[in-house]
């Protein structure tokens, strides 16, 4: 999988931009502000059509513009693809070959990317809705049925708990609807978990090869899914539904579904010790280094081909040993795009197979 060239109008600070890229290693240098992260983050929206930086669509598009467009001409399984993505204040627009997609979850999937920014760095000592919306981001890219049921999931939650505050306001305790969305709720939750721990389970596999690569140690690590049941499959769907009937004056009472796969977490243990307790800095960033590596393993075991890894200066961030197992990655020709302030941090033998791109104020400073 590879992205061949990528055209932005107004988006961020790029009024007018078009680059071609040639060779798998492509570095974007330039001092801080200039617009290298807004690069690696159009190629970011261009395959989930959301930021990894931002929730609010209106901050990527120019301030005295009306939209923001993002182009993009990508190789995916031997076919060559326009990607296209339209930002306003009202929506998104996603195109295929000029052809309109009518659902995100139509469009995910086909640029798949690997991002590894500073803020992961926290993954280990961030809070559990962290590690959940990472699962939920991996999982959506190499799972379509994944990403509509978790798409389905969140808006049966919703709809329950303005339910819930309707129930509340008539003093009720029971209702047919209610039950309906239970059920339904029940169902999905389920699949997601089984798709979720399965994914654990690969992660963990993949992850603990890495990480004893770069600790160099007999340190191990493993990945457990935290969830708000019992992970009996038998007796799961019934006893998710008993969790609801029991708990529902509380529910009402806070108008809020209290119990959900919206609760669960991911733990990271280190030598079976909870790494957020125990892990020094230099593990967790072992730890997420490894996740991160074996993503891209995951992702090709899935869907046949590498997908695209986005460094956004994170080399400064890591020493010597753990950026070179990184930079070593290079030689299994994934198509890499790295940010930085200095070429210092690249192997020179990196360097003679990249395109160098300087990044000024927005454009592409000519050398």
């Amino acid at each position: 999988m590879k992205i061949n060239a990528i055209s932005l109008t107004h988006f961020r600070n790029f009024d007018s931009f078009h680059l071609n890229f040639d060779h798998d290693i492509n570095i974007f240098i330039g001092k801080n502000a200039q617009g290298k992260t807004n690069l690696i983050e159009s190629f970011y929206v261009l395959s989930l059509c959301r930021s990894f930086r931002t929730h609010i669509t209106k901050q990527m598009i120019q301030f005295d513009q009306p939209f923001a467009k993002i182009q993009g001409t990508i190789v995916s399984n031997h076919r060559q693809l326009e990607l296209e993505v339209i930002l306003n204040d009202q929506n998104k627009r996603a195109k295929i070959n000029g052809n309109d997609i009518m659902k995100t979850s139509e469009f995910v999937g086909y640029l798949n990317v690997v991002v590894f920014t500073p803020d992961d760095l926290s993954l280990v000592k961030g809070g559990p809705g962290q590690r959940r919306r990472f699962i939920d981001l991996e999982l959506s890219k190499v799972s379509p049925i994944y990403l509509f049921n978790l798409s389905k999931y969140n808006r049966l939650l919703k709809e329950r708990n303005k339910f819930l505050k309707l129930m509340k306001e008539r003093n009720s305790k029971s209702d047919p609807y209610l039950e309906v969305l239970n059920e339904q709720l029940a169902a999905l939750q389920v699949d997601i978990i089984k798709k979720r721990l399965n994914f654990i389970n690969q992660l963990t596999a993949l992850s603990e090869v890495v990480y004893q690569k770069i600790a160099n140690n007999h340190e191990h690590i493993r990945f457990k899914y935290k969830s708000f049941m019992s992970l009996d499959f038998d007796t799961l769907y019934e006893s998710i539904l008993k969790r609801y009937e029991r708990n529902i004056e509380r529910d009402i009472r806070y108008t809020m579904t209290q119990d959900g796969i919206h609760k669960d977490d991911m733990k990271i243990f280190i030598n079976d010790h909870d790494a957020f307790d125990y892990a020094s800095q230099g593990q967790q960033r072992t730890i997420v280094l490894a996740i991160k590596i074996a993503l891209l393993e995951l992702i090709r075991n899935e869907i046949g081909e590498y997908p695209v890894l986005l460094l956004d200066d994170v080399l400064s961030e890591l020493d010597d040993s753990r950026k070179g197992m990184l930079l070593n990655l290079l030689d299994q020709k994934i198509q890499t795009f790295i940010t930085t302030t200095s070429l210092e941090d690249i192997d020179q033998k990196i360097l003679k197979n990249a395109s160098v791109f300087v990044i000024e104020e927005g454009k592409l400073k000519e050398e």
